[in-house]
């Protein structure tokens, strides 16, 4: 028996679910894991325990819309320069790591103060590539 769209759709947003929890397991600096679609529309997040939110509803929505708009403009000059491997965004209060598979967008926000190692890094993407 195949299964239905909206199956195919609740497996996707569990294996999302279950990715930012196992992203989130590798660091305890880890302040946020996010999964946006090529839209920017939030597929699946989880917060740190006892980490305030630094964004609005409104706020996150524009926030992940540029994010997704960013990929989706990048992507047409791979040809030249390669695939992107990850985007670091630092900024005064707080570092993203953005990373892509395919139409999926993985946003992973740290303190200011942790910068993600490369060996966090791969382990991530390693993680993000599952899909």
């Amino acid at each position: 028996m195949s299964k239905t769209s909206i199956q195919k759709w609740e497996k996707s947003l569990l294996t999302y679910k279950k990715n930012c929890v196992q992203i989130m397991s590798l660091s305890k600096s880890i302040r946020y894991v996010g999964i946006i679609n090529k839209y920017g529309r939030t597929l699946a997040g989880t917060l740190k325990p006892g980490i305030k939110p630094m964004f609005s509803r409104n706020q996150v929505r524009d926030e992940f819309f540029a994010i997704s708009s960013f990929i989706k403009l990048r992507s047409k000059v791979t040809m030249p320069i390669g695939k992107l491997n990850y985007v670091l965004l630092n900024h005064q209060k707080v570092n993203s790591l953005i990373l892509q598979n395919n139409l999926i967008v993985y946003y992973i926000t740290f303190p200011k103060d942790k910068l993600p190692s490369e060996l966090l890094i791969k382990k991530i993407n390693k993680i993000t590539m599952q899909v």
